[in-house]
């Protein structure tokens, strides 16, 4: 029996939709193929092809737009969470465009939760960052990231505009990041990030808490958020 055998059809029609996304055979902003083609090129019935896209459209992979059609939202980006990874590495390797705009840096008091992530005094001077991350030519994630100050005041000096800043800290500053502790949470963003993001509210995604430390010392922490159909994130489980 193939994979699809045992599911209802329009789980079927659903996958094969995806699967076009995935490859890029249907790429971000295309129309895709009419109800009626669907129909006659799957030999399938208007109701699975109906329910197919609108499975899709719940998912946020495909959006309806009235009088015009249906389009596609864009293919995720797969994350693995096993290992520290870098963004941009992570967008060469699975083939996106990645580019970052940055949107403010500035020094900033540290307020209540700030200070315990960075294990410094609330009030304390920190070095604020705030940056789009894109991917092909698309906002898709809004990332603040705090250092101390009296740590790391030389990371106002680096061109965030040109230079990576994670892959400068480590070969500039010997700054290796190795380990970090992130925590995950359903979130709904606000108006100003639904506008960096170029969404409309109301729109629900993700939100990571980012620890990150080299070896044992903290270097700074983050908060990103992203529109939910973004990312997909997976996690390789052993049996010892």
């Amino acid at each position: 029996m193939g994979k699809y055998d045992k599911q209802p059809l329009y789980c079927k029609l659903a996958e094969i939709i995806e699967e076009k996304i995935e490859t890029g055979a249907w790429k971000k902003g295309k129309k895709i193929t009419s109800e009626r083609e669907l129909c006659e090129e799957y030999n399938m019935s208007r109701i699975t092809v109906r329910n197919a896209i609108d499975e899709l459209v719940r998912q946020g992979r495909l959006e309806k737009v009235q009088g015009k059609g249906t389009f596609v939202v864009g293919s995720s980006i797969i994350q693995n969470l096993g290992n520290v990874y870098s963004f941009s590495r992570e967008m060469e390797k699975q083939g996106k465009i990645s580019a970052t705009r940055l949107v403010n840096k500035e020094v900033q008091k540290a307020d209540r939760r700030v200070s315990k992530a960075l294990g410094i005094d609330e009030g304390d001077l920190v070095v604020y960052i705030e940056r789009l991350r894109c991917a092909e030519n698309t906002p898709i994630m809004l990332e603040k990231t705090y250092f101390p100050k009296e740590s790391y005041e030389f990371v106002l000096d680096i061109d965030l505009d040109k230079d990576p800043l994670y892959k400068t800290l480590d070969e500039k500053y010997g700054v290796n990041i190795n380990r970090a502790i992130e925590t995950f949470k359903a979130c709904e963003l606000n108006s100003y990030e639904c506008k960096l993001l170029q969404c409309k509210a109301p729109q629900y995604g993700l939100l990571v808490k980012r620890t990150s430390y080299c070896d044992d010392r903290v270097v700074c922490c983050s908060s990103i958020v992203s529109k939910g159909d973004t990312f997909e994130f997976t996690v390789k489980l052993e049996s010892k």
